[in-house]
């Protein structure tokens, strides 16, 4: 018998890992966006348990035009959004909020991106937010192990972290970041 999920782990576990309570009968998709590597995770919560769903991840070659790479992304963010539609009713999305950094372009193309995820999917879920990426990892009870981490050793330490708590063996970072946003929409507030 084949399973039609990645992982399922006991709501307790979780819940005593990040101590925090989670919702009951929800579905959450979170949204790492990016320009070039856009990673999806489908998270949903029975009465006692969290079931990893599904993973996905929108992939736009580096060195197009804009326009192009947008058209390429839309096309499949479309093609997604069919999946989903016929095999989720959509409780939360929630969506990396665009940051900035050092770089103006990167900004740009976060927002722009964003937005288009916003568009597609808000009426495909009951409630749609944006979040900055460090809210979420707070939110889920992430907490990196220096004040100097950041960049590739911060994205292990949440692929780290991600595993651990689900018990994967997640090896994307933009994979991993999805499942945090993801989670998020699971936080009772």
């Amino acid at each position: 018998m084949s399973k039609s999920y990645i992982k399922k782990i006991k709501l307790a576990h979780i819940e005593g890992w990040i101590n925090k309570r989670l919702k009951r009968n929800i579905i959450s998709i979170g949204w790492d966006v990016s320009m070039h590597n856009t990673g999806i995770a489908v998270i949903r919560t029975t009465d006692t348990y969290l079931v990893l769903e599904l993973t996905h991840k929108i992939i736009v070659p580096h060195k197009i035009p804009l326009l192009d790479s947008v058209d390429l992304f839309v096309e499949q963010l479309e093609d997604f959004k069919r999946i989903i539609n016929q095999k989720y009713k959509l409780d939360k999305s929630i969506i990396e909020d665009c940051f900035f950094g050092k770089n103006v372009k990167t900004l740009k193309s976060l927002a722009r991106f964003s937005i288009l995820i916003y568009d597609r999917f808000r009426n495909m879920a009951k409630t749609s937010m944006l979040i900055l990426p460090m809210s979420a990892r707070n939110k889920v009870g992430f907490k990196k192990s220096g004040k100097g981490i950041k960049g590739k050793y911060l994205k292990k330490e949440i692929m780290n972290y991600i595993n651990g708590l689900l018990g994967t063996k997640i090896k994307d970072d933009d994979i991993a970041d999805s499942v945090v946003l993801a989670l998020c929409g699971l936080i009772e507030e």
